[in-house]
């Protein structure tokens, strides 16, 4: 029992011992990875960085600095490649054709320019295609069927099936410009600037392909354009200029001459030869409408084979020149 007890002394001196001992250990250091997020860029060094890259390309380089490359939204892209322009050489034409000149932006190219050309080429190639196809259409019978063709209402339409108002860019006038205005405008400028974009990048070829493909590919009943107020002289002087007998009108039937609602059918002759037909319920009607349907088949006669003047363009074929058509008669 006396070797276990030890005295205050001794106690007191392992006790010091025992604190030396643990000051002496070496501290543990703990490393902490601590993930910093980069804060956004101001508009004066996100200007910096985008003028760097364009100086360090060579395909941006070119391009005018004062105008900014914006990228196209997935819209855009569904649209691009739903009408083609995805093959168009230069890509930033495509948020140029969808931009309204109303869309006032700093750095934002519109397609005014593209329009006002879109506008000329897709007149030209309807002028070109009516002019072969109808060699004897009166000129202003066909100004009013090109007018049908290109006019905003026509365009617009066409604008909705391509899916025009999902892409465009525009703003609605201000109050002091003293007029509104609407989407029809916007889309149908766009549907312009689609021909123009084709027409200045593509070529003549691919702008006349896809009017042709869009435009032309419409049915379209002529008959209506051709307004005759006096069809059976009109009729009797071309007969003459062409050096054919003179027209006759002919009975061909009739039914309920004596009822309330009769109905007569009459044919246009010149010598042997059926110019047209007409029915109505009355002789003079059926006599008027069969002198304007033989106006209407001479003037619409379709060239069913032939070559466009634009063809000549095309690697590899052979344009054969047509005749011009028949001039209008002036009663």
């Amino acid at each position: 029992m006396a070797g276990l007890l030890r005295s205050p002394l001794v106690l007191a001196r392992s006790s010091i011992c025992a604190s030396a001992v643990r000051a002496c250990q070496p501290a543990l250091t703990r490393t902490f990875l601590i993930n910093v997020k980069p804060t956004k860029k101001s508009k004066l060094e996100q200007g910096e960085t985008i003028n760097s890259t364009i100086a360090s390309t060579p395909e941006l380089k070119d391009k005018d600095s004062k105008y900014r490359i914006e990228q196209p939204s997935p819209a855009v892209v569904a649209f691009s490649h739903r009408m083609g322009l995805n093959q168009l050489k230069d890509q930033t034409l495509v948020m140029r054709i969808i931009t309204h000149a109303s869309h006032e932006r700093v750095g934002v190219q519109t397609n005014e320019r593209l329009d006002y050309l879109g506008s000329k080429i897709l007149k030209m190639f309807v002028v070109e295609y009516l002019h072969t196809k109808y060699p004897k259409m009166p000129t202003d019978m066909q100004q009013e069927v090109v007018e049908a063709y290109t006019r905003p209402d026509t365009l617009s339409l066409m604008a909705k099936e391509f899916g025009v108002e999902d892409v465009a860019r525009w703003v609605r006038s201000k109050p002091e410009m003293g007029h509104q205005l609407t989407l029809k405008t916007v889309k149908a400028s766009i549907v312009r600037a689609m021909v123009g974009a084709l027409y200045i990048d593509q070529g003549p070829i691919k702008a006349r392909d896809f009017i042709h493909a869009h435009f032309l590919s419409r049915k379209l009943d002529l008959a209506p354009f051709l307004k005759v107020e006096e069809p059976k002289r009109y009729m009797s002087s071309l007969m003459k200029r062409l050096d054919r007998e003179h027209p006759v009108a002919r009975l061909e039937s009739e039914t309920g001459r004596n009822s309330k609602a009769p109905v007569f059918i009459v044919g246009v002759y010149s010598g042997t030869e059926k110019m047209g037909e007409g029915f109505g319920y009355s002789l003079k009607m059926a006599e008027f409408r069969a002198n304007k349907d033989a106006l209407t088949k001479y003037y619409l006669e379709e060239h069913k084979d032939f070559s466009l003047p634009s063809d000549a363009e095309v690697e590899g074929t052979v344009y054969r020149p047509t005749k011009v058509g028949d001039t209008q008669v002036i009663v």
